[in-house]
């Protein structure tokens, strides 16, 4: 359903015309710009979905209810790409202008899959269910950071089935403290990591003297240790709770046909460049700091040595070289096609990202265009990309730091035997008679198929 809501700009008095696709969300931002004067007409809308009724809220523009006088038309969607502002000349402009295919009916028409929606769907609500959640497990997550068993275990037991996670070793802890990234962030959002256990179980099966040796030589490092990196995962991960309602427009090309996406005329209508640019810088420097470990286990599956690096074949003191290196060098790494930069899948725009730390830039409210300069000693020259391709390279590197937790799990695992824990065998899934369905859910929770999980356990 389409709504038509009508805004009058504080600064010009310009009217705006909002064509809201109304969707499942109950809450979401609208960040649109006024054709006039170019201010940001920032806000969210309230939608009842239980009971029916639906409100605005605008920072820069009151609601009114005449439609007289529009001068601009502006689509909005809390969950898809839109298509840009228009200016309407006159009054047969302002019925007609606009197209009649809603963001809806033109997002499910160019889903890769024919239940490409419904997956779509279901991850963002999924991840809006740990927005929810949040508070609960932040507190598992600080715990944990903390090393508080007293308070830890009995926080672990009021999300997670105390006969399903019992908490009895320090294996146990291990495994229920991650459930917070599979069921919170990699469940809805990087499903290829719970469709192919492989990109995490592979890691134990590289040479345990290599690892034992990467491990020690991270953990002496300030700032690469595995406690250092987790901690620096969890805060990303505390960052992305707040973003992601801004970013949702663009998660959704993640389930587009490839090349059906117009920048030129299509848009996000929940977020602007200020709103999202210090996430970017932060998640750009965060996986620039983790991609120590894709990169050193990669040298052992293929050279035999986490300090030998593909593109030397000598060996390289991975701290004294590898971490001298700048982000966007480190981002090399991660371009290539060995396994575990290859599962990243991700590319970076490295001048961007300085341009932005430099100041560099311009926006174009209306446009959303970002106008930047690459080299700060060629100011004359400048490049430009649009927001919603910014916003899919920030999403692509919060994935690819998921991708990276798992390997970090799988380490941690390790040093957990190192230290001289041992494992445990786990115990029944179910304590009863009722039969699992090999393709039904796991019911340890992880969200994978119990044929790919516990069945075997």
């Amino acid at each position: 359903m389409v709504h038509n809501h009508y805004i009058k700009c504080k600064v010009c008095g310009s009217i705006t015309r909002v064509r809201l696709q109304v969707g499942h969300l109950e809450l979401h931002p609208i960040i649109v710009a006024c054709g006039e004067c170019g201010v940001s007409l920032s806000g969210k809308v309230d939608i009842g979905q239980d009971r029916p009724s639906l409100s605005f809220h605008f920072e820069n523009a009151e609601s009114i209810t005449a439609e007289e006088k529009v001068s601009f038309v502006v689509e909005c969607s809390g969950e898809f790409p839109v298509d840009k502002l228009i200016t309407v000349k006159n009054k047969e402009d302002h019925i007609s202008s606009v197209n009649i295919i809603s963001p809806f009916i033109r997002s499910v028409g160019r889903m890769k899959e024919e239940d490409g929606y419904e997956k779509f769907s279901k991850s963002v609500h999924g991840f809006h269910d740990t927005i929810k959640l949040w508070s609960e497990y932040k507190r598992i997550l600080d715990l944990s950071q903390n090393e508080n068993r007293k308070y830890l275990i009995p926080e672990i037991h009021k999300i997670f089935p105390q006969h399903i996670f019992p908490c009895e070793n320090e294996f146990e802890i291990h495994t229920a403290i991650h459930m917070v990234e599979v069921h919170g962030f990699m469940t809805p959002l990087c499903s290829k990591v719970i469709n192919d256990l492989t990109i995490s179980t592979s890691v134990m099966k590289l040479d345990f003297n290599q690892l034992s040796s990467l491990i020690k030589c991270l953990n002496e490092h300030s700032g690469y240790s595995l406690e250092s990196m987790q901690k620096l995962i969890y805060k990303m991960m505390h960052c992305f709770i707040n973003i992601f309602p801004f970013l949702t427009p663009a998660f959704a090309i993640q389930f587009f046909k490839e090349n059906t996406i117009d920048y030129d005329t299509e848009c996000s209508a929940t977020s602007d460049f200020e709103t999202i640019k210090q996430f970017y810088l932060d998640i750009y420097e965060a996986v620039g700091t983790l991609l120590v470990i894709p990169v050193s286990l990669n040298n052992i599956k293929y050279r035999g040595n986490y300090n030998l690096f593909k593109d030397t074949e000598q060996k390289i003191s991975l701290f004294d070289e590898f971490i001298k290196m700048s982000k966007a060098n480190r981002y090399r790494y991660s371009l290539d096609d060995e396994q575990y930069a290859e599962y990243l899948d991700i590319s970076v725009t490295s001048k961007l990202r300085n341009a932005i730390g430099h100041n560099d830039t311009d926006y174009d409210t209306i446009t959303q265009m970002i106008t930047y300069v690459p080299n700060p000693k060629d100011r004359n020259k400048k490049e430009n990309m649009y927001l919603l391709q910014l916003e899919e390279e920030t999403l692509r590197l919060f994935q690819a730091l998921m991708i990276i937790s798992e390997y970090l799990y799988r380490l941690r695992e390790v040093e957990l035997i190192i230290e001289g824990n041992i494992p445990q065998k786990p115990n029944t899934v179910f304590n009863n008679n009722k039969k699992i369905g090999r393709n039904s859910p796991c019911p340890c929770g992880s969200g994978r198929k119990y044929k790919k999980c516990c069945i075997d356990k």
